[in-house]
């Protein structure tokens, strides 16, 4: 896989799995209610392999139709980049067709960018036509169409409005794992973490290593504590709200870890000084758990998305530095 393709792939899962859509949280980061009866019951999770290294949820349309979403928009006008990017990619636009999105971490000899099922509204003749028009192919695996392009980037119609986007390996491996019928469902460990934080807008559960193995230097790594399991959840609308949690190893490294909480918290507020709005944000933190695991919730209000975006409004732009000319040479003369 090329260095692009990892990039593009890679900004679309992070737009897909946070929902946030164009204009939010910068660049990149910015879907029709949605009756759920809990991540378990995701009819999606059918496609995910047993061994997925982590598993996230977004309700996009909540997300976009959200307050929030409409003030961060204001914040970064313009910014959406990332949506037409995977829109010229995949001829799927996160605006209009998509209500909500399933991320996986799909293990396998080659360790690419999530497996994203989407679920929503396709014309699958016009995404079809789009792709093949900008050089892809389209293949027949086990009664399915790929529609490949880049030799990697993959969208298939696994059903009626779902979509899977991902490496053809992952989605050649989400069609094998719906016809063998051995999915994430069965991993006990996941979903018994799923079944706890599953009645938000957004939520993710992973093991921890998926998360830092690669990504972080290795004297980094062996100074965090002994994290098991991580997750998240949030509630988006006139604000967000949400929780942090992680299961360590040990007793011992959980109350580690909630004392280095507590420091971090403690200095975060002395660092708000003169700035109101932000000092409430950080009393809204509230730090928890017992025995082996720890919890951090928080709180942004609408008054908090405001501040930042005053903040924004006051911080002074630097004029960019002029380009100097290359040095003369000094060779002496022949």
């Amino acid at each position: 896989m090329t260095k692009r393709t990892r990039v593009f792939l890679s900004v679309a899962v992070g737009i897909l799995v946070i929902g946030l859509g164009s204009g939010l949280l910068a660049s990149y980061m910015g879907l029709q209610n949605l009756t759920l009866t809990g991540g378990g019951g995701l009819a999606e999770l059918s496609y995910v392999p047993a061994d997925a290294r982590f598993l996230a949820y977004a309700n996009v349309r909540d997300v976009m139709d959200s307050d929030v979403r409409r003030r961060l928009s204001e914040l970064h006008p313009g910014t959406n980049n990332g949506a037409d990017e995977f829109k010229e990619h995949t001829g799927i636009d996160l605006e209009t067709d998509v209500d909500y999105v399933v991320a996986a971490g799909v293990a396998g000899p080659e360790q690419g960018p999530p497996l994203v099922l989407a679920r929503g509204r396709f014309d699958e003749a016009r995404i079809e036509a789009l792709v093949t028009e900008h050089g892809g192919t389209v293949e027949d695996y086990k009664g399915s169409r790929l529609l490949v392009r880049d030799g990697t980037i993959a969208v298939a119609f696994l059903e009626p409005g779902l979509a899977a986007i991902g490496t053809s390996a992952a989605v050649r491996r989400a069609i094998d794992t719906k016809a063998d019928g051995t999915d994430v469902r069965g991993n006990d460990d996941l979903m018994r973490l799923v079944g706890e934080i599953d009645n938000g807008d957004a939520w993710a559960v992973a093991r921890f290593d998926a998360l830092t193995t690669g990504t972080l230097p290795a004297e980094v790594a062996s100074q965090l504590p002994q994290i098991s399991w991580f997750s998240a959840t949030g509630f988006i609308d006139t604000g967000v709200e949400g929780q942090l949690r992680v299961e360590t190893r040990d007793e011992e490294s959980a109350q580690n870890l909630r004392e280095v909480l507590r420091g971090f918290v403690a200095l975060a507020r002395m660092q708000a000084g003169q700035h109101a709005e932000l000092g409430a944000a950080l009393d809204g933190l509230q730090l928890g758990g017992e025995g082996r695991t720890v919890s951090l919730s928080f709180s942004v209000p609408s008054e908090m998305i405001d501040a930042l975006g005053a903040l924004r409004a006051e911080r002074p732009r630097l004029p960019r530095p002029a380009l100097q000319p290359p040095p003369a040479s000094t060779s002496p003369a022949l």
